[in-house]
């Protein structure tokens, strides 16, 4: 009899052993997974101050009056609206087809589905660890139909370098979304951020100043249409064209 009890009790500290080691190796793999992300991160945002200085500097060679650095809120404005404009599903399936031209939207778009209460922790888990799902669907939100021919024209060209189908959707007038870009996966902080640089290099070689500063980004979690391979970029208003130049007025001599 006091064998199988001791032979129950060995197998009992082993399985224990077992499973601390298991749990050690799973913390230190998370906790490098995590030194690398926040290594990432850091390279990004040293990248994106390098690029913020260049294009100042290069604003200012132009002439070009750099605009004050807005404040930033951190905290959200209660009834702001984080989500931006929603896409119909025929724009969406239309952005599929490569032989149809980039749609515009001019609805006035729907509000953001309400978040779900419920946490899956092994989906968690495996996306934790998963990688981030190619980004297939970029949306370039403008603020008045006048803009959305330039978009298109800026968006084909991101569409034939990125491989990613774009869709350009005309945001309601006094729409309160705040000009920057968002994607729903934390994972997709570095393709998004190739994705914007890409956008900004196109419209500064389009000639459209505006779009090819530096935007806000930010993550929000996945849910409803805003999946984690869709990126949304809501962009400032265009200038107004200039006025034709008036006609000379010739004068005429007086009689006699």
């Amino acid at each position: 009899m006091a064998r199988p009890v001791l032979s129950s009790l060995v197998n009992g500290v082993r399985g224990l052993l077992s499973a601390q080691l298991f749990v050690g190796v799973l913390a230190i793999a998370l906790a490098g997974w995590t030194l690398t992300v926040t290594s990432g991160l850091i390279r990004e945002r040293d990248r994106l101050r390098e690029r913020v200085i260049q294009l100042e500097a290069s604003m200012a060679e132009r002439g070009i009056v750099v605009p004050p650095t807005p404040a930033v809120v951190e905290s959200a404005v209660a009834g702001e609206q984080l989500y931006p404009g929603s896409v119909p599903a025929a724009l969406r399936a239309a952005a599929e087809d490569e032989s149809a031209p980039p749609p515009v939207d001019t609805s006035t778009g729907a509000e953001a589905t309400e978040r779900s209460a419920r946490i899956d922790f092994s989906q968690v888990l495996a996306d934790l660890f998963a990688p981030a799902p190619p980004m297939r669907l970029v949306v370039l939100h403008v603020r008045d139909a006048a803009d959305a021919p330039q978009a298109q024209r800026v968006g084909e060209e991101l569409r034939r370098s990125a491989n990613v189908h774009v869709v350009v959707d005309v945001l309601t007038p006094r729409d309160p979304a705040q000009s920057g870009y968002v994607y729903f996966d934390g994972r997709q902080n570095r393709p998004t951020a190739e994705l914007v640089t890409q956008f900004h290099d196109i419209a500064r070689r389009n000639g459209v100043a505006p779009w090819s500063a530096q935007l806000r980004g930010a993550a929000l979690p996945a849910q409803g249409e805003y999946t984690p391979d869709r990126l949304d970029i809501v962009l400032p208003p265009l200038p107004p064209p200039p006025p034709p130049p008036a006609e000379p007025v010739i004068a005429t001599p007086a009689p006699g």
